[in-house]
């Protein structure tokens, strides 16, 4: 159906550059889905009647499939695909919020251009001079251009990206946020290599294992897919013949996970490698379980003295025999390194030494070589490690990056201060963002064009981790975009024409047809058809595109040597700073990017019912010692910084510990998000683990401090009359 050009769009296109005289994208894609009220319904829609289009939840990098329900033009709902392999019609409530991000009132109308750096004032221009500011400026930079994309970026505008960097001779894009940092990405795909032989994040069978060992995985939360574990969970505690799995959750402080336990073991902070060290030797010296499992363990456990294990962990050895003998024996079992690990300073380690005890079960996982020949050609950004982030910030201080492009990602909140990204970015002289909404990032950007949103806009997924389906779910544009806003796979296709480098690289009108191209490719699977229009349409009718995949590959005690695991070490002298910091992801926030969504703000957290707020979790018996209680707010100081957070009194952590949650404390990112609670990172600093690889964002020990104030707590309830029980049972002698 062709689009009619209004007088006001043909004067605005006489009026462009001659390098961008025809601006790629400048109809829209979907020029039959509208806003209300209809003037002129298209055929297909019925008055009083829903439509649904299959799409991509962009709440976290997880991928899941949604269904968005459409009437006069509107999106009103989501649901989960049924058909998606991942999530299987299951959705959970960050995706139900994400229309929110559509309907934000804080969204921008159209680009702006800042008066001057750091003033927080811009001014509205047009797409042709925005785009023309940006293309003279990457002119002049030439090879000195960088671009920062986050987790959720598009797979096709991931290798739009990449083209382009490669195209002009800049260094690779970075791909970095705060949530893939927290979950160990990069690290979990490095430590997957080195025990299985595959490059990807771990997939973990839930339903078809009787045991699981959790190491800190809160994967009924936020972890990797948990929208997918929250579905295998189920079958996990319902098998057939009334069998019910058993989990076990290791962890300083009880999170969702924790909670769904059937037993919850309150472990000392920096002690999770060591456990797992400990019931593989156990394994071994007790031979628990048959021969071939017992071998494994006795390749593999190393020298370990499990009653100092067991004496620095705060656990009792007749515990760890219990859990070496259920984990010997039981035929189908799981061990899961989470969180909680992936943020100390011996984490490599740490995080192998729970995968051995994988490799000592057998466990065995997808195969990914029908991913690499089937969708070779389908982008999945590897995520960068913080010494990628660390080399691409020494280097805009040195002034040897002139522009940098930042897409999806908010650097200036999620780094620690000591990472010093603010002070670098002084030092680039041009910044370009595409954000929807002004963070705090955007604050900063000479320019901004603002991208749709994901209900506005095309794209896809590939899906990782890859569970027993291969799969890459669709995105496509549900309404006609609500501003003026435009696509950044359009905007940068556009600029790349007018860059002879560029040009040659990404040959494609718009981005709808380098997908298109990209789609046609496939073959087999669910959307097999004779032609490339056929493929396309069962593409975005069905949500995606997947395969089964049958083929598994296990590890053997030969790929892998016994674990040198040195203990955690912890920064901040134990008399100053007593206390252990357990940094937790907000199960509603995440790592703060749902903060901007009212639905996730007001929904009372999980454990803690506390809504609006940051909150310090602190156990009794500790709130008794320096005389808090709920609501009384204290100051939390570690060697690298300071915040001051309202006291929660929470039965279900370690004394010696403190948690808070991440998510709040933004200082931009609309009304519903700004001026609201405290950062954790705050207190954070820019250490990495022994491998240089990784932010240590759990080896601090903070003071806990109180100022004499108190707030009243936004809260369903309390743990008055549950706490001394608890306590009791959980910390005995405490």
């Amino acid at each position: 159906m062709a689009h009619e050009i209004t007088r006001r769009d043909f004067l605005k296109l006489g009026v462009a550059g001659a390098a961008i005289a025809v601006l790629a994208g400048c109809e829209n894609p979907r020029r039959w889905v509208v806003l209300e009220p209809y003037v002129k319904p298209p055929e297909e829609q019925l008055a009083g009647q829903a439509t649904w289009y299959a799409s991509t939840c962009r709440q976290c990098p997880a991928g899941c499939g949604i269904l968005v329900r459409i009437m006069n033009g509107r999106a009103l709902k989501i649901e989960g695909n049924p058909e998606h392999p991942l999530n299987r019609g299951k959705l959970c409530a960050r995706g139900q919020a994400s229309l929110q991000v559509l309907y934000n009132p804080d969204r921008l109308s159209g680009p702006a251009q800042r008066s001057a750096r750091g003033s927080r004032q811009f001014k509205a221009v047009t797409w042709n001079e925005g785009l023309n500011t940006v293309l003279t400026r990457l002119q002049a930079a030439g090879q000195r251009v960088a671009i920062w994309s986050g987790s959720t970026t598009s797979g096709h505008l991931s290798d739009l990206f990449q083209r382009f960097t490669s195209a002009i001779g800049a260094p690779a894009p970075i791909v970095f946020d705060l949530y893939t940092a927290y979950h160990g990405y990069h690290l979990m795909q490095s430590t997957n290599q080195r025990v299985f032989g595959q490059p990807h994040l771990p997939a973990y069978d839930l339903q078809q294992v009787d045991l699981i060992l959790s190491f800190g995985a809160d994967f009924l939360s936020t972890w990797l897919s948990s929208t997918r574990y929250g579905v295998e969970f189920g079958q996990f505690r319902k098998q057939p013949l009334g069998k019910r799995g058993y989990l076990v959750q290791l962890e300083p402080r009880m999170s969702i996970t924790g909670a769904k336990s059937d037993r919850w073991i309150p472990l000392r902070p920096g002690s999770e490698g060591s456990i797992a060290q400990a019931i593989a030797r156990l394994i071994a010296d007790r031979a628990y379980g048959s021969p071939d499992r017992v071998g494994r363990a006795r390749a593999l456990a190393g020298n370990v003295d499990v009653n100092a294990v067991a004496q620095a962990a705060e656990v009792s050895v007749a515990d760890l025999e219990q859990l070496a003998r259920l984990f010997g024996t039981t035929d189908r079992v799981v061990a899961i390194p989470g969180s909680s690990l992936t943020g100390q300073a011996n984490a490599e380690a740490a995080v192998a030494a729970v995968e051995a005890l994988n490799v000592i079960a057998g466990v065995s996982r997808p195969s990914m070589e029908q991913a690499a020949s089937a969708t070779s050609h389908f982008v999945h950004s590897p995520v960068s490690s913080f010494a990628d982030v660390q080399s691409l910030i020494a280097r805009m201080k040195a002034g040897e990056v002139q522009a940098l492009l930042v897409y999806g990602a908010n650097p200036a909140y999620d780094l620690p201060p000591e990472a010093g990204f603010l002070d670098a970015l002084s030092h680039v002289p041009f910044v370009v963002s595409f954000a929807p909404m002004v963070d705090e990032t955007t604050a900063w950007a000479d320019v901004i064009l603002p991208d749709h949103t994901p209900f506005e806009a095309w794209g896809y997924d590939v899906v990782e981790p890859l569970f027993d389906s291969l799969a890459i779910s669709s995105q496509q544009p549900v309404v006609t975009p609500y501003y003026d806003t435009r696509a950044t796979g359009d905007v940068l296709l556009t600029i790349a024409h007018g860059l002879p480098a560029a040009a040659a690289a990404l040959p494609w009108s718009d981005e709808v047809e380098f997908l298109k191209e990209q789609v046609a490719q496939l073959s087999g699977g669910s959307i097999e058809g004779s032609t490339a229009d056929v493929k396309w349409a069962r593409f975005l009718q069905h949500g995606g595109w997947w395969t089964q995949t049958t083929s598994t590959s296990a590890s053997t005690a030969g790929n892998l040597q016994p674990i040198a695991l040195t203990p955690a070490q912890f920064e901040g002298d134990q008399q100053a700073y007593p206390f252990y910091l357990h940094v937790s992801m907000n199960d509603l926030l995440s790592d703060g990017r749902g903060a901007n969504q009212p639905w996730l703000q007001g929904s009372p957290d999980v454990m803690t019912t506390i809504a609006w707020q940051t909150w310090v979790e602190m156990n009794p018996l500790t709130a008794q010692k320096i005389g808090v209680q709920d609501g009384d707010v204290v100051r939390v100081a570690s060697p690298h910084g300071a915040i001051e957070a309202p006291v929660y009194v929470y039965p279900a952590i370690r004394p010696d510990t403190v948690a808070i949650p991440l998510g709040q404390g933004h200082t931009d990112y609309g009304r519903y998000a700004r001026n609201r609670g405290s950062n954790v990172m705050q207190l954070v600093g820019a250490q990495t683990d022994s491998s240089g690889q990784y932010l240590t964002w759990s080896r601090l020990r903070v003071s806990v401090t109180p100022t004499g104030q108190k707030v009243a707590q936004a809260k369903f309830e309390s743990t008055v009359g549950v706490t001394e029980g608890f306590i009791n049972q959980a910390f005995p002698g405490q």
